[in-house]
């Protein structure tokens, strides 16, 4: 006769324990190995999975930034990368930085002092919160959005007027 191990092991337990008060066990939380190709890229576009990757700087920013902010900007570089955003502008406890995100990399710091700055081929914005704050909420680029009610009422009108010289509304 074969006895399973966690049959033997309760035969040896005591009944009651005294002093002992069994805690409710944690719900379990499946391991991302046990998660279904659907479900991993329901969590990779949300930005629920981190890749361990940190933010290395590639400039002598205008004051250091310590860990905590790094750990910060790495997990919105994340979200940034599950949203297909390559290069974002990133606002971070009243500092702005330009992101690159493929490569993990601050390449500028955005400043008051530095007068007139433009930075081009920004696909993203993303402000990251403070520790106290909710999560990093990406922003997309104006396209992606809905127009305001007033403009949408003014193109809508627009395209129901005879375009000249084509005879088409």
């Amino acid at each position: 006769m074969t006895l399973d191990s966690a049959q033997l092991l309760r035969q040896l337990e005591p009944v009651v324990r005294p002093g002992f008060t069994p805690s409710a066990p944690a719900p379990a939380r499946p391991g991302l190995a046990d998660q279904t190709f659907n479900e991993l890229l329901a969590l990779a576009s949300r930005g629920a999975i981190e890749s361990g990757r940190r933010v290395q700087i590639t400039f002598e920013p205008n004051e250091t930034l310590d860990d905590q902010q790094i750990t910060r900007l790495s997990a919105a570089a994340d979200l940034a990368e599950a949203s297909g955003a390559k290069r974002a502008m990133t606002l971070i406890d009243g500092r702005g930085f330009v992101l690159d995100v493929a490569q993990r990399t601050l390449t500028a710091e955005l400043s008051a002092g530095d007068g007139s700055r433009f930075v081009h081929e920004l696909d993203a914005a993303i402000y990251v919160p403070g520790a106290d704050e909710q999560e990093a909420e990406l922003l997309g680029p104006p396209a992606a959005r809905m127009p305001p009610p007033a403009v949408a009422r003014q193109i809508a009108s627009a395209q129901s007027v005879a375009l000249p010289g084509t005879g088409r509304a």
